[in-house]
């Protein structure tokens, strides 16, 4: 047993690594006790039961995903930051190759409003920061949103072919910035 294994963040690496290694299917309060070197009683000092345990580490790879340890990049167009987005989702995919199916099983579960809460605050958090980019991007032509087309609609559907492309195994989100380009600054030039 290693008694020292008492934080949290220890924990979580131990799950992450099992994570990218096996998948979130391994990830049980005993193989992770087992890996950590505790009793099984430590850990459920931390996590109430793997329900717990499992919808910490969805958060914390999640986080990863978005996160990666750096700055969100800046001075980036709308399209470029979907391309961005894009690609972290992407690398988060190959890191963690069944996380995106192991959390939709979590979600399909009528028990668990937790994990798809998880989910959505992360999109909704990846939603704001698309919605301030549009925003900012001073090269949006005018008129190109309406009453029957938002910004918030323009977000929606980026991220949502965002997810579709990934979810479809895509490895490029060309004609995806290429549309939002042609949307939101005009068609090139013939």
């Amino acid at each position: 047993m290693n008694p020292s294994i008492t934080s949290k963040e220890v924990i979580l690496g131990v799950c992450r690594r099992l994570a990218a290694e096996k998948g979130l299917a391994a990830i049980n309060m005993r193989s992770v006790a087992q890996e950590c070197g505790v009793a099984l009683s430590t850990l459920y000092n931390y996590y109430t039961d793997k329900d717990a345990l499992l919808l910490a580490v969805v958060e914390d790879i999640w986080k990863e995903i978005f996160h990666r340890g750096q700055k969100c990049r800046t001075g980036l167009s709308f399209p470029e930051h979907v391309g961005y987005l894009f690609d972290c989702v992407q690398q988060g995919a190959a890191r963690y190759p069944d996380f995106f199916a192991g959390h939709s099983l979590l979600i399909a579960k009528a028990c668990r409003g937790e994990a798809r809460s998880t989910m959505e605050h992360y999109f909704e958090h990846m939603k704001a920061g698309m919605l301030t980019v549009l925003r900012a991007d001073s090269a949006v032509r005018p008129g190109a949103f309406s009453p029957g087309l938002s910004e918030s609609q323009v977000v929606d559907f980026a991220l949502d072919h965002i997810l579709l492309l990934l979810m479809q195994g895509r490895t490029d989100c060309t004609a995806l910035v290429e549309l939002l380009r042609r949307l939101l600054y005009g068609c090139p030039a013939p």
